[in-house]
């Protein structure tokens, strides 16, 4: 049987796109609803960090392309095998607004080819990592909007 290669979720939020854009990529906002620790150089190549302190975890991440106001994507990194060796997925998202309502995908890839040791882990993880991280968007953002 094949593995799952990707995790991908779509929401819509009652937003214009640039303040959901915002949410997503400036690190005050970021850290407010995906973790509690963001650090983001907004530029391919640049360096990135998220973490979530009740787990002490932090995530080194790499920003791969940014295309204002539509699509943002990182990879980041998904763990170290038993022989030392280092593995990262790709985070994508896409951004559409219509009508003041902005859906944004997240596309998660890279999965298959992680090793058994990382694979099941990082799918179960991610993929109820993320519901949960939408859902914390679409609040963070919708209150954004009453400030």
């Amino acid at each position: 049987m094949p593995r799952q290669d990707i995790i991908e979720r779509t929401i819509t939020i009652d937003s214009p796109i640039d303040r959901v854009w915002d949410a997503l990529t400036v690190a005050e906002h970021l850290a407010a609803w995906f973790g509690d620790l963001a650090e983001i150089d907004l530029r391919p190549g640049g360096a990135m960090k998220v973490g979530w302190t009740e787990y002490r975890e932090e995530i080194a991440c790499v920003v791969e392309r940014v295309e204002y106001p539509t699509s943002f994507s990182f990879a980041w990194d998904a763990g170290v095998d038993e022989n030392g060796s280092s593995w990262s997925t790709l985070v994508e998202f896409t951004l559409d607004e219509s009508e003041g309502r902005t859906t944004v995908t997240v596309v998660e890839s890279g999965l298959a080819v992680l090793p058994d040791s990382l694979y099941d882990r990082t799918l179960e993880s991610n993929t109820t990592g993320w519901k949960a991280e939408f859902e914390d968007l679409i609040q963070y953002v919708t209150a954004l909007a009453t400030r």
